[in-house]
């Protein structure tokens, strides 16, 4: 659908997820209350920047129904849809930075070839490196595991010579 395709360009982390989800439980709401063409402009001010632009793109392009049951349907099947994008659970050692994040979700988006949400945690204990969780599947690159490692190896060996 064209149109999750445009909202999801602005999603890259949870937090973004959650934003829009929330804009969309507004757009619910003013769909019995407002009549179509005035819905992006009942809007403004009560939603983000770019779900109010993505909103007039699509009141342009009559993608919206007219009907305020269909009209709250529609922002309920694009709920649905967003709530559904796969998320990557990544944890680090360190608050990242804007850009840090979205160069992550790019690569994450570019090996999957989908969209991805990434729902990062800071976890000092871990060191240095990364946890990732995706789908069932878990890895640890963290420093924590390859020093937990490192020692388990020294200390058994060790412990094994002097029985």
């Amino acid at each position: 659908m064209a149109t999750i395709d445009e909202l999801v360009k602005n999603i890259v982390t949870v937090e973004d997820l959650n934003r829009l989800l929330a804009d969309t439980n507004e757009a619910v709401s003013l769909s019995y209350n407002t009549e179509a063409e005035d819905l992006s402009r009942a809007l403004k001010g009560k939603v983000s920047t770019p779900f109010q632009e993505e909103l007039e793109k699509f009141e342009k392009e009559k993608l919206i129904p007219r009907s305020p049951d269909k009209r709250a349907s529609f922002f309920e099947g694009l709920k649905t849809q967003l709530q559904a994008l796969p998320k990557v659970e990544i944890e680090l050692a360190f608050p990242p930075s804007e850009e840090f994040t979205k160069k992550v979700a790019k690569t994450v988006r570019e090996i999957a070839n989908s969209p991805i949400v990434l729902d990062i945690s800071v976890k000092p204990s871990i060191l240095a490196g990364v946890t990732l969780a995706f789908r069932g599947h878990f890895k640890d690159f963290s420093f924590a595991a390859k020093l937990a490692e490192v020692l388990k190896q020294k200390y058994s060996k060790g412990l094994s010579e002097n029985i």
